[in-house]
């Protein structure tokens, strides 16, 4: 925390010197308590004999991918390239113990002169696994769930939808979790709802998540992820104080962070989860893969910023849900 806290007590020695307003000061006290609500979150985290880490394993060559769990975007990757064996936690995804949906769409790949190929191409290929192990024992010999290997067209090493413009796989795999969530299992369906009102609603809940970041307000970050954060910390047991204090300063260290945010543009409004997540995402060629229309650059590189929306069972309100 200690980035943290050289800052308010600069602030501090500068209210007494400088003799500001009474609102510079309550500024700051409401900083300090939201500083110390996101440190204590760890409190609200149980630990158990075996709390097991969830993971996908997978690995692609020659076509794009998107992975859902139980309905919620996990990772996207539509441009050129490969990957071998990335593994990526997916515990925040997993509400509560039994069977779990996964689903693997496969989109036809870039081309190494930055065209899209029309089609999965014969070499288009994919295979994931789920897994799990003690979160606090990544080398421990884990146990695997589920496994999805692509098919190829027999008697070939052709892949099976070669020609086709998407291919999609629906499974499941059961999970035993000793934490319970409440995630979008009860959220509002918003596919019920006004979609163009919806949809002013989402630009609205974005642009101002947008003034947040460029303001670099950090009580205010804080407040709006407050409650996933828990529902984070939960999942993954994160249940010290240093587990706290670590999070809090990557995420307060990221928002003070020297970045632009760039306009909210080129976009289309997307409904998970059976309509209870909300995401706008870019149409943009170049940003297509990203989840969130949210982008910002450094001199060095373009950041997507993950926002995916909800409104909890007695709210008309969107707010952030992972």
């Amino acid at each position: 925390m200690r980035k943290l806290i050289i800052s308010s007590l600069v602030l501090l020695s500068g209210l007494a010197s400088c003799q500001q307003k009474q609102s510079s000061g309550t500024t700051i006290k409401n900083q300090v308590k939201m500083d110390q609500k996101m440190l204590d979150i760890h409190k609200q985290v149980k630990t158990y004999d075996y709390n097991p880490l969830y993971e996908v394993e997978f690995s692609q060559d020659a076509c794009g991918y998107e992975i859902l769990i139980n309905g919620v975007p996990l990772h996207r990757y539509l441009l050129l390239g490969s990957t071998n064996e990335q593994r990526i936690p997916i515990n925040d995804h997993i509400l509560t113990s039994g069977k779990q949906e996964i689903i693997i769409r496969l989109f036809p790949p870039q081309l190494s002169d930055q065209s899209w190929s029309q089609t999965l191409v014969d070499a288009s290929k994919f295979k994931i696994k789920v897994i799990h192990h003690a979160s606090d024992n990544p080398t421990e010999n884990y146990k695997q769930v589920f496994e999805f290997i692509s098919s190829n067209k027999p008697g070939t090493e052709n892949f099976l939808a070669s020609g086709q413009k998407v291919f999609e796989f629906k499974g499941s795999f059961d999970a035993e979790v000793p934490y319970q969530l409440e995630g979008w299992r009860n959220s509002k369906d918003l596919s019920k709802e006004d979609q163009d009102k919806l949809l002013k609603e989402a630009v609205a809940a974005y642009n101002n998540f947008r003034n947040v970041l460029i303001k670099k307000d950090v009580n205010a970050y804080a407040s709006l992820m407050y409650d996933k954060e828990v529902e984070l910390a939960k999942a993954f047991y994160w249940n010290t104080p240093s587990d706290s204090k670590k999070r809090w300063d990557e995420m307060s260290g990221t928002v003070r962070e020297k970045r632009e945010i760039l306009p909210l543009k080129d976009f289309k409004m997307v409904l998970y989860a059976g309509g209870k997540v909300l995401a706008l995402q870019p149409t943009n060629e170049m940003y297509k893969d990203y989840l969130s229309a949210i982008q910002a650059q450094t001199e060095d590189n373009d950041i997507q910023v993950s926002f995916l929306l909800h409104k909890k069972a007695d709210s008309n309100e969107l707010t952030p849900i992972r």
